[in-house]
């Protein structure tokens, strides 16, 4: 899975595009779970990220998960956010994990915590972006933040996820961030989820100029109702209505969800390095939505 990770060419290529599965750890210590869904995608993707504690809900480290994979001969991504570190914790937690021979990281700053299933937490407020990839460039090159050599330096691929927002001026202070990445060494790019390709548009003349991979995610929808609470949401992309239209007409919702995810990937694939699925809780119907891809 890694190598056909490191030989994605670029975009608007004929060979096969890049696909990723973002799979949550277990809210719990029972692995079993984690590991039969990414074992049914065996073969189908090239990479299984793991989230951590996505959308600010409480879930197991994603070391132990990444670990459980590579067990299997399956090479993770570890996502690391920085919302429940400083900058100590953040830096230990990179080197543990690159000692454990988890080299592949995706880098994002964390949904706010009011956001989740425990309001009440703090943030740091110690990491932002630009401090992140700070770290995780320093320790590549084998010294510490604060300049002290390390004993054996790390060997991490940096990939960064950035949020998307409705807002344009929002969107190209992000396309900004990207040009500075290249001095970080940042390999890759993912864009939040979004149906807008007007949205998707703005960043591909960043990602051609600066030849940082431009990976895009995609939903998947299950419902009306998910929909309109999508869109109703402050500061975040709307999914255009002729998706809701056609989740309305369908007789079956959750099987048109999957229909319209498949038929957004063939229609962006051909502009992006890859893309990324996000189940969000739907990771027993990952093998039909692949089925429905051709993987």
């Amino acid at each position: 899975m890694e190598a056909a990770h490191r030989s994605d060419t670029g975009r608007k290529s004929d060979k096969p595009y890049y696909l990723a599965a973002e799979i949550d750890p277990p809210k719990g210590t029972n692995l079993q779970g984690f590991v039969e869904s990414a074992l049914s995608l065996r073969g189908r993707v090239d990479s299984i990220r793991v989230t951590d504690s996505e959308h600010a809900i409480m879930r197991m480290s994603p070391l132990a998960p990444c670990l459980a994979l590579k067990e299997k001969g399956i090479e993770p991504v570890m996502v690391v956010n920085g919302r429940d570190r400083n900058r100590i914790s953040f830096q230990g937690d990179l080197l543990g994990a690159s000692a454990l021979g988890i080299n592949d990281i995706v880098i994002r700053e964390g949904h706010d915590p009011a956001e989740g299933d425990q309001p009440v937490v703090r943030t740091s407020g110690d990491l932002d972006l630009p401090t992140m990839l700070k770290c995780a460039s320093s320790l590549n090159a084998g010294h510490d933040l604060g300049g002290e050599k390390l004993d054996g330096a790390a060997a991490l691929r940096i990939g960064v996820s950035l949020e998307l927002s409705d807002d344009a001026s929002r969107n190209r202070d992000q396309v900004d961030l990207i040009r500075r990445m290249q001095e970080f060494g940042v390999s890759s790019v993912c864009l939040g989820p979004t149906y807008d390709i007007n949205v998707i548009e703005q960043f591909l003349p960043v990602a051609e100029e600066t030849g940082i991979n431009l990976y895009l995610s995609v939903m998947l929808l299950k419902s009306v109702t998910m929909i309109r609470y999508l869109n109703n949401l402050k500061g975040v992309p709307s999914i255009p209505q002729e998706y809701l239209k056609k989740m309305m007409d369908a007789p079956v919702k959750q099987d048109a969800g999957l229909t319209i995810g498949a038929d957004f990937i063939r229609e962006i694939a051909p502009i992006a390095n890859g893309i990324v699925i996000l189940a969000i809780g739907w990771k027993d119907r990952l093998p039909d939505f692949l089925d429905l891809l051709g993987r």
